[in-house]
Formats: C-alpha cells, structure tokens, sequence
C-alpha cells in the first residue's frame, strides 16, 4: 500500500469515527504514520482529502457495478446480485460507506458538489440495471407483470434503507440480507 493510499485509510476511519469537523490533518498523519507535509505533499487540504476518499470508494464500486452487467442469469439471480454486491461493499468498506450514509445527505442540495454528482449517477445507473432486470422479467414470465418504474423505484428504496442500516449497526439480525433477497423474491416472482 502507498502512503497516499495509508493516509486515506487512515481518513476513513477517523472521519467515520470522530466526524470530519473533528478530524484534523495532524491525527491523520499519525494515524497513518506520516508526516503532516507529507499529507500537504498529496493534498491541498482535508477537503482533498474527503474528495478523494469518496472518489476512490466510488471508483471500487463502481468496478464492481459493471462487473454486474457481464454476468448472465435469469433476471432474478442478477437482481439478487445487485442485493449481495451493496452488502458486501457496506462489509468491505465500513468507514466509506458511513461517511457517505453520514456526510453526504447534507450535501445533496447543492447541485455542485461530488456526493450530488456521485449519487445521481449511482442512482442512475441502479435504477436503469433494475428497470432491464425487471423488464427482462417480466416478458420471458419470471416475474408477476408489474408496473416497471415505481418497482424500481420501490426497490431502490429498500436497498438504501437496508444499506443505512447496516452502515448505521442498526439492524438486529446478520439475516438481513437473505430476508432483503427473499422479500424482492416473493415481490417480483409472485
């Protein structure tokens, strides 16, 4: 791992854990084992910092989104992977799926900044997967005739909620993930 790769780990966490207000660049440093210049070498600021955290969270997981499109399967299987793949990103990337559960709501009615941009394209691209997945469905008899877009929408909806949750440590069961894919099973197939 680079330093500039150690000193964004080391970011996530202490923003997950203390808040970016209350993160400064010299506990980064330590946390990552560098000098404070040398976070100043990499970065113009915090504000870099966080940017570059969230780009590279979304560059992962967007890798793995397109992944999604390559694999077959009934259109059942590749909505159950849509599920499986947000879980196990909120698994993989624990500090970067809180700070945008937790830091990027604020900033989504400026139409500027990088949570907006990054959650509409993510958005975007969920719902146009699902919109495929459903209407794949629902012409070869897989899934009960429905009307498209405010399944997706429906569906989209609950993968948050689900997401939140588990960022948060909110939910009560590890079976939330089987019940998520059982719960859109019994939906969509009827």
């Amino acid at each position: 791992m680079t330093k500039k790769e150690n000193i964004l780990r080391a970011a996530a966490r202490l923003f997950a854990s203390q808040g970016f207000d209350g993160t400064t660049t010299l506990q980064i440093a330590s946390e990552a084992g560098v000098t404070e210049p040398l976070i100043y070498y990499h970065f113009t600021g915090k504000d870099e910092v966080f940017t570059s955290i969230l780009m590279a969270g979304f560059d992962r997981y967007y890798i793995r989104l397109q992944d999604l499109e390559n694999q077959g399967g009934n259109a059942f299987s590749r909505v159950e992977r849509l599920i499986a793949l947000h879980f196990s990103i909120v698994d993989e990337m624990p500090a970067e799926a809180f700070l945008i559960i937790s830091a990027c709501p604020a900033k989504l009615n400026d139409p500027e900044h990088l949570c907006r941009k990054i959650v509409e394209k993510q958005q975007k691209w969920v719902a146009g997967y699902l919109r495929r997945c459903i209407k794949e469905g629902i012409d070869t008899g897989e899934f009960v005739p429905m009307p498209i877009m405010p399944t997706v929408d429906t569906l989209i909806a609950l993968l948050n909620g689900a997401m939140r949750r588990r960022v948060l440590k909110l939910e009560q069961s590890k079976t939330v993930r089987q019940a998520t894919v059982a719960f859109c099973r019994r939906a969509l197939c009827g």
